[in-house]
């Protein structure tokens, strides 16, 4: 079943002319049957398997830095999937490539034929549900090792359709590039991209829930109703075990000062 996503670039208000950046990929979508339609400004990228848009994130991130992104949000990487449309304004330069990847990942969908998008009712109980439970059921696992950051994220969507998803990073300190002035201990980020940085209390994965205890900082950065976090796996036994591993690897990178949250992985 055909996945795929738009994308845009917008600096300062205005859409960028994609024709640079397509012709940079045009090989590469060939290799991997990417369809490529272009819409204006906008363009989408569909392929059979989700695995085989990965290739695009090193060149949209290319396109990206091209046009020096700052902490002012001015020049927009601008995704439209099935959720809606989510943005990435600002990354440090060597994690840009990292969070393209991310929002293909979670962006990309099969587009709604007619009468297919979630209707006022599915809204209305996805909503009635991120009321009363903190998190949601994940259907992916994303494990990306990039030599200096280890990630593992856990996607999924809402009864809306809405996507959702909780990453977890690491820095390597046997890496090379490492540098411990910049290692303030593991993130985690959601679907809304925000960041938290040494944010658990404690972490725990039995059969196929994976709870998170917030500090109360955390809670407060991701404005949840409590401390507790919880993601329900649909996942083969083969992907909850690898969860289980790289989430026990995850947590012995990081310099000696660093706290480390109770974890139960067994």
């Amino acid at each position: 079943m055909p996945v795929g996503f738009g994308v845009s670039l917008v600096v300062r208000g205005q859409t960028v002319d994609p024709e640079g950046m397509l012709t940079s990929l045009a090989r590469a979508s060939t290799a991997n049957g990417i369809e490529i339609d272009r819409i204006g400004d906008v363009v989408r990228f569909t392929a059979d398997e989700l695995g085989d848009l990965s290739v695009l994130a090193a060149p949209l991130a290319g396109w990206w830095q091209q046009h020096g992104p700052n902490v002012a949000g001015d020049v927009a990487l601008r995704f439209v999937g099935p959720g809606g449309v989510t943005e990435l304004n600002y990354s440090m330069p060597e994690l840009a490539v990292e969070h393209v990847q991310r929002h293909i990942t979670f962006d990309s969908g099969r587009p709604y034929g007619p009468g297919e998008a979630p209707g006022p009712i599915r809204r209305l109980a996805a909503a009635l549900l991120r009321r009363t439970r903190n998190g949601f059921t994940a259907s992916e696992l994303v494990i990306r090792d990039e030599g200096s950051v280890l990630c593992v994220a856990l996607a999924g969507r809402d009864l809306d359709d809405q996507p959702r998803s909780l990453e977890l990073q690491a820095f390597d300190p046997a890496h090379d590039d490492y540098d411990p002035g910049d290692d303030d201990g593991y993130c985690l980020v959601t679907e809304h991209h925000v960041p938290v940085v040494q944010g658990l209390v404690a972490l725990q994965l039995t059969r196929r829930v994976l709870r998170l205890r917030l500090t109360d900082g955390a809670a407060r950065t991701w404005g949840t109703r409590s401390a507790m976090y919880q993601v329900r796996l649909h996942l083969d036994n083969h992907e909850i075990e690898q969860l289980r591993l790289q989430l026990r690897r995850l947590f012995s990178l990081g310099s000696d000062r660093l706290p480390v949250p109770k974890l139960e992985l067994e």
